[in-house]
């Protein structure tokens, strides 16, 4: 099947962004919470979209964030593609040298995502549950360093919670800058991506892989993520319900994080 074919090339999977408490005063607090529990929330809103689930319930006041990030690519791949779903309202910023581009998703449209920018999801949940947000990228180079949290200078905070509001922080400050310097700190970020993986040697191997395959050149991202789709049977669910390391990952850039790449292989 080709789409299997591709998407033994790809990333892909599903996560449930931070939830946070927005202030007008501090901007907002990250909400306490556990691998253990997320993993479990998880498991139950996949649930509900295997099972195209009317929600309903109380409306969450919270907001549900992504960790901004961005990745330096390789002559212009791999994209990423997102869907948002179970949302009352959800942003996409992008950050480029320019400045910041917000735009609204809707549930179930698909969202490319470049290389060298940088970009964060905010989001609402809808009522009775938690937003969930789906993604594809075009290939294996991430796992290798072709991606990370955005900051200005230095390390990101090992801790969770410290990294989203550091890098938050960061977004921020670059976004208020002069373009001029906006770009400086941009390029910074993107060339010592770029160093970092320069000399990795499975990165030359994946990009090839990926393209033969025809991964960068697809047209429809709809059937790749009906696809994924298909994955979310009782037997996987039950392993992200319980934080099994080959299909849940916590903290990631959308937050608890279920990364089924590992299954298409082994249906092939």
């Amino acid at each position: 099947m080709k789409i299997d074919s591709i998407l033994c090339h790809r990333l892909f999977g599903y996560g449930i962004p931070y939830r946070v408490k927005c202030d007008k005063t501090v901007g907002f607090s990250v909400v306490e919470t556990s691998a253990e529990q997320e993993a479990k929330v998880l498991a139950s809103t996949l649930s509900n979209l295997q099972r195209e689930a009317v929600l309903e319930g109380e409306m969450d006041p919270l907001w549900a964030y992504s960790m901004p990030f961005g990745r330096c690519g390789i002559e212009g791949l791999p994209r990423e593609y997102i869907q948002v779903h179970f949302s009352q309202e959800a942003y996409v910023d992008v950050l480029r040298g320019e400045g910041v581009a917000t735009r609204a998703v809707s549930n179930g449209e698909v969202v490319a995502i470049e290389p060298r920018t940088v970009v964060r999801l905010r989001a609402r949940p809808a009522k009775g549950g938690r937003v969930l947000v789906a993604f594809q990228t075009q290939d294996h180079t991430p796992l290798h360093g072709n991606a990370g949290p955005f900051v200005i200078e230095g390390p990101a905070p090992e801790d969770w919670r410290e990294r989203l509001l550091y890098c938050y922080a960061a977004f921020e400050e670059t976004s208020a800058m002069m373009s001029q310097e906006r770009k400086v700190v941009l390029d910074r970020f993107f060339d010592a991506m770029a160093v970092r993986i320069a000399d990795v040697a499975e990165i030359h191997s994946l990009r090839e892989s990926a393209r033969t395959v025809g991964s960068y050149v697809t047209h429809d991202e709809d059937l790749f993520f009906d696809r994924q789709r298909v994955l979310l049977s009782e037997t996987t669910m039950a392993r992200v319900a319980r934080a099994d390391e080959e299909v849940f990952r916590f903290p990631g850039m959308f937050g608890a994080v279920a990364p089924l790449f590992s299954l298409i292989k082994q249906t092939r």
